[in-house]
């Protein structure tokens, strides 16, 4: 911050102190014409002093509202405002300012504007200052004014010869960069500029109409550089910090998809590979930075129920000794909830398995398992993955239901177990054989809250837990076997589909004894 002010600083010196030492030393004819006072040429003076005027007041209603709201997203567009605020000043304050020093202070205006355009141009982009080559505008920028008190000799054109030849390969450069946001913009007011410079350079036209035109110019180009793209910052801004996880995992499938095409095709076009990058830019550029509302989210999705403030307050009351609260206080806190479907499944032969294979093919066989369930799962918005311990995969729904739902729930608790049930047949185990799955379904009532405080972690205890987790063990292979309170509502369900429920009488259910389950098949 201390340089930005250092900057401002120095040009508002620059412009005093030059035009005082440097262009008063020439008094020759070639600029005679324009020592004498604007206001000496009333339709210039009212044209230009109604313009600066314009420009200052919408200027001044930025920088109002950016300073005092704290909304700017990039100093360099405050900087610049405040840098045009100081210039047009200085010409409605000098009621004896000359031409030869309006033109002049324009010139050292454009010194110190010109990067900071450049500089918001880069920043929206996300790219270096060094990388558009702004050395090549900086050479005819400072050319300009120390060759401005030459004008019209030889020595003028010369070196304008050389300012014109390092600004157009600061616009070729400039050209090849036309897959970066606003590089039109910038070419379209550049190209204005050399208009009116050509204009200028070969007297095509009247000095006080030129002077009007890079009026017109200066205050169109720095409102688009300066509050448009501002503007468009903030609003890229707030769309990012609205990102939740959700959206940030639709970023991240989109990039991995993008990169997964590249690697699939080897034989890409020049222009494909380009939009591809292009691409790709733009999806890691709508990730935040800032991670605290996301990580805050993840948590309130981990620890739901407002468990998450109590795991801190735990966190919290472990570190103070002091406090009256204590962690087992809180831990012991809890939210039960009735009518409460639980899933579980269970890989058959999965010990075999993990005996047979080293546990890198295991792991990598339960990440293909799991990721192919966690994507099925998403299509049923009353359904809630609650953890996986080994081969057992733990469903719930809904604990976060408003009313009661549970028929709706038990719909989709079914049809998410006939699919993953499919599903698994299209995984294979390492010697090419078809995986089987054995499921359990129950519903009833369970407590919800956190058990410790070492590692956040929802947990879902009770006795309707138990019985689903013992009819999935007892179920036969590749089949959902499920207790008579899920089967009570059956009949009121529509499933659009048909399917045989099988009743099995006098099933030992470990620790609870013998009960009669219903199966399907599929």
């Amino acid at each position: 911050m201390k340089y930005i002010f250092l900057y401002i600083f120095i040009y508002c010196n620059a412009d005093a102190i030059l035009n005082k030492l440097y262009l008063s030393n020439y008094t020759n004819d070639t600029i005679s014409d324009g020592f004498q006072s604007i206001q000496s040429n009333s339709n210039f003076y009212y044209a230009s002093s109604n313009i600066h005027i314009f420009t200052l007041l919408v200027y001044s209603l930025y920088i109002v509202k950016e300073v005092f709201h704290y909304s700017c997203v990039n100093i360099y567009s405050i900087v610049l405002a405040l840098i045009y605020i100081k210039y047009s000043l200085n010409i409605l304050l000098d009621d004896t300012i000359s031409l030869n020093q309006y033109e002049f202070s324009r010139n050292i205006m454009w010194l110190f504007a010109t990067p900071l355009m450049l500089n918001i141009y880069s920043d929206v982009n996300g790219v270096k200052i060094k990388s558009i080559h702004i050395e090549y505008h900086l050479i005819p920028t400072i050319i300009n004014i120390f060759i401005y008190p030459h004008k019209n000799t030889n020595i003028y054109y010369y070196f304008t010869g050389i300012s014109w030849v390092s600004l157009f390969l600061f616009i070729k450069n400039l050209y090849k960069k036309q897959n970066l946001l606003f590089t039109n913009i910038f070419l379209f007011i550049w190209a204005i500029f050399m208009c009116i410079n050509l204009l200028d350079t070969f007297q095509l036209a009247d000095r006080y109409k030129i002077n009007l035109y890079y009026c017109f110019a200066d205050m169109i180009s720095k409102m688009m550089t300066g509050i448009i793209i501002n503007d468009y910052n903030k609003r890229e801004l707030c769309q990012m910090n609205n990102m939740d996880l959700q959206s940030v995992q639709f970023v991240s499938y989109m990039i991995t998809q993008i990169n997964k095409f590249k690697t699939d095709n080897m034989n890409i076009t020049k222009q494909c590979n380009q939009f591809i990058e292009f691409s790709r830019k733009c999806f890691l550029d709508k990730i935040p930075e800032n991670k605290v509302s996301l990580e805050q989210e993840l948590l309130k999705k981990i620890l739901p129920f407002d468990f998450d403030k109590e795991y801190i307050s735990a966190a919290t009351a472990t570190e103070t000794a002091s406090s009256n609260v204590t962690s087992s206080d809180v831990a012991a806190t809890a939210k039960q909830i009735n009518m409460i479907c639980v899933l579980f499944t269970d890989i058959v032969n999965y010990t075999e398995l993990s005996k047979k294979y080293d546990d890198r093919v295991i792991f990598q066989l339960l990440y293909t398992i799991y990721t192919k369930f966690d994507n099925i799962i998403k299509k049923y918005p009353h359904l809630q993955k609650i953890e996986t311990i080994g081969d057992a995969y733990m469903v719930t729904g809904d604990i976060y239901r408003n009313t009661h739902n549970h028929k709706t729930v038990i719909k989709e608790m079914i049809l998410f177990a006939f699919e993953i049930l499919k599903e698994v047949k299209t995984i294979k185990t390492p010697d090419n054989k078809t995986l089987s799955l054995r499921i359990g379904i129950n519903m009833g009532t369970v407590s919800i809250g956190i058990l410790g405080n070492e590692i956040p972690r929802l947990c879902i205890v009770g006795n309707t837990v138990n019985l689903a987790s013992r009819l999935q063990s007892t179920a036969d292979i590749d089949t959902i076997q499920f207790s008579h309170h899920i089967y009570e509502n059956l009949e009121d369900i529509d499933f659009d589909m048909k399917f045989d429920i099988a009743v099995k009488e006098n099933v030992f259910l470990k620790n609870l004894g013998s009960v009669t389950t219903y199966n399907i098949r599929p």
